[in-house]
């Protein structure tokens, strides 16, 4: 393991009362990173954007984080549910998983305090001890020689916390990191909608929204949850305006029993622990597809 301690040049490049970036410039070899490290106002992350023009053989660049909360087991996420591994290295099975796989964050922390690493395009990981690291690039040569080659740009996102990962809702700012508000500047116009408009809502906080679709067979909308944090819970959704019925359905989009209670443009649910959970809304056709 080589650490890279040199740095080019620390620079504050941007500061005002939303946002303040500060730039850090490194070279190693044949390769230079440029990382800004944005921190807003009135939030708990710090983002850390890289820009690297990366030109190594044989080469695994991580980035490694030493902490002051330390535990046997790190949680990482995996499609629809979590998974605690091993931070120690006893046995050769132990040893051999030196990297593993996840998607949008692992977690460190004692139950007091914690850290949670979020990312948005890598997903490899590996926790020692109190250090937890992301990969970042490689550089093997088989089966592609030129993988991870030249200019790279992602980012990912630091969450320290206090309590655990559940606690924090480390779950919700993984998708929130993943997945984020896209503003538009448009003209000034007059409209029905108010300043504040919501299309629909799920609550509480321990189920996320995962997808919103058209049905395949019927005038409807299929949404789909799931349960993050292993709480028995009862799911409201706030659908879009009109709804005729509601149907809790499978992954296939067939129902699954008799029709939801609808009232209001709400519609609740009981959801298991950890269950994926799917419904149908229905909304009468326009007129143009019952021409069509």
């Amino acid at each position: 393991m080589t650490p890279i301690e040199k740095v080019d040049s620390v620079e504050l490049v941007e500061k005002g009362p939303m946002r303040a970036v500060i730039r850090v410039t490194r070279t190693w070899q044949s390769s230079k990173f440029v990382q800004d490290i944005q921190l807003y106002a009135s939030t708990d992350t710090v983002d850390v954007i890289n820009d690297i023009d990366w030109h190594e053989t044989h080469v695994l660049l991580k980035a490694a984080f030493p902490l002051a909360a330390s535990s046997p087991m790190a949680t990482y996420e995996i499609p629809y549910g979590t998974i605690e591994r091993p931070t120690t290295r006893n046995n050769t099975w132990e040893q051999a998983r030196f990297e593993v796989p996840a998607m949008r964050w692992a977690d460190l922390g004692d139950g007091q305090h914690g850290f949670s690493l979020l990312n948005e395009a890598k997903y490899a990981y590996d926790t020692k001890d109190n250090v937890l690291r992301l990969t970042l690039l490689r550089s093997a040569t088989w089966p592609d020689p030129d993988a991870d080659l030249g200019h790279q740009h992602f980012s990912y996102a630091l969450y320290p916390h206090a309590g655990t990962w559940k606690q924090a809702l480390t779950e919700r700012l993984g998708y929130q990191y993943n997945y984020e508000l896209r503003a538009m500047q448009v003209e000034s116009h007059a409209g029905a909608l108010p300043t504040a408009h919501s299309y629909l809502s799920v609550a509480p906080e321990n189920v996320v929204l995962t997808a919103v679709k058209k049905a395949e067979d019927d005038n409807g909308l299929i949404f789909r949850v799931f349960e993050w944090a292993g709480k028995q819970s009862d799911v409201t959704f706030t659908v879009p305006p009109g709804a005729t019925a509601a149907t809790e359905t499978n992954l296939m989009e067939k129902s699954l029993g008799t029709p939801l209670p609808l009232s209001g443009g709400k519609v609740t649910v009981p959801i298991h622990p950890y269950e994926i959970l799917s419904i149908r809304v229905d909304y009468p056709q326009t007129n143009q597809q019952a021409k069509n």
